[in-house]
């Protein structure tokens, strides 16, 4: 158990002003001078709230204790109620709502008893002096919490970007080089020059499948990433290592200018449309990438010109729909003309 230092202030400017405003209220309300005892009971109110945000309910048994015997030896009213306040505010925040409840019910009942005033008055003073702090307490405490689901949902949802783009990097990577590593073995020995020119665009794939991992890490880790931005310009050559995997491709894409954000969503669904086609699609299919805009939206466009079959949505087309709709667009997909990746986000302002 670790005794915070702000426990300790509050300890600190409690017991000074519990000691040095008690004789001011004794005297305001005509009451003999303070005894030992009086002191020692104050102090020891005080002294709970050294224990407020590791052990609540220590706090409310050591302050509520004193306080009773206090106002039971008659003694006069004063700032040792201030403990209590303290006490109260402590448990709602630290505890949960149910034990606050029960401990705020059993601190008015250990007052009640030596309250010497109307049943009006009591009901005052606990409104005043135990539900305020109970309720003050509860709402800071569901303000921390909420503080801390938007950062839980921050976190989340940077964990899930971070995973889709090593998905689309790894998986992209990974499938033209499983492409070319096939047409290497397969040309190895009637066509050497062939398997080198495959070979080497294995070895161009994974050295840029590195460079997006290492700059996703990069990102992570808070600091810049050692790779330019992808672009809408980065594009054709994407289609030029479809093209020396086997999948021919044509490519469209008007000048547009965008903010970073749209240009790489741009691309991510580009690579991972082009990417299920090399994957699924039989030899001799083509592909089509148009980027262009319509009537204050943007629109990618992927087709290929393989044979409509039925298919079910996996990781890649649902971060394909995520990364649109994370712009305000949608993805629709189908499969009957070929399959056909089509994005709509609207342009910024």
């Amino acid at each position: 158990m670790r005794i915070k230092w702000q426990d300790i202030a509050l300890t600190v400017a409690l017991l000074f002003f519990g000691l040095g405003g008690t004789r001011f209220a004794a005297r305001l309300q005509g009451a003999e001078s303070l005894d030992v005892l009086a002191y020692v009971l104050i102090a020891v109110a005080a002294s709970g709230l050294l224990f407020r945000s590791v052990r609540p309910l220590w706090t409310v048994g050591i302050t509520t204790v004193p306080i009773m015997v206090y106002l039971a030896l008659g003694y006069p009213f004063g700032p040792i109620l201030v403990s209590g306040v303290a006490a109260m505010y402590a448990v709602a925040v630290y505890a949960s709502l149910e034990l606050a409840a029960v401990c705020a019910l059993a601190y008015a009942l250990a007052i009640l008893p030596w309250w010497n005033d109307t049943v009006t008055s009591w009901i005052t003073w606990s409104a005043g002096w135990i539900l305020l702090p109970v309720a003050a307490g509860v709402l800071m405490k569901l303000r921390k919490k909420s503080v801390v689901d938007v950062r839980e949902r921050v976190v989340i949802s940077e964990r899930l970007r971070l995973a889709q783009e090593v998905h689309d990097v790894v998986g992209h990577g990974l499938s033209v080089i499983a492409m070319q590593a096939g047409v290497a073995l397969y040309v190895l020995d009637k066509d050497p020059a062939k398997a080198r020119a495959s070979l080497e665009a294995i070895r161009d794939t994974s050295k840029e499948a590195l460079e997006g991992l290492r700059s996703e890490l990069d990102t992570l880790r808070g600091s810049a990433p050692l790779t330019p931005a992808i672009t809408l310009a980065d594009i054709p050559a994407l289609a030029g290592r479809m093209r020396e995997a086997g999948l021919d491709v044509s490519v469209e894409v008007a000048e547009i200018e965008l903010p970073d954000t749209y240009q790489l969503a741009v691309y991510r669904i580009v690579q991972e449309s082009l990417t299920n086609v090399l994957r699924h699609s039989s030899p001799g299919v083509t592909a089509s990438v148009k980027v262009y805009t319509v009537r204050e939206e943007l629109v990618v466009h992927v087709t290929d010109t393989g044979t409509p079959a039925a298919f079910a949505e996996g990781h890649g087309i649902t971060g394909m729909r995520s990364r649109a709709e994370a712009l305000g667009g949608t993805l629709e997909v189908g499969g009957a003309h070929g399959f056909s990746v089509i994005a709509r986000i609207p342009l910024p302002a």
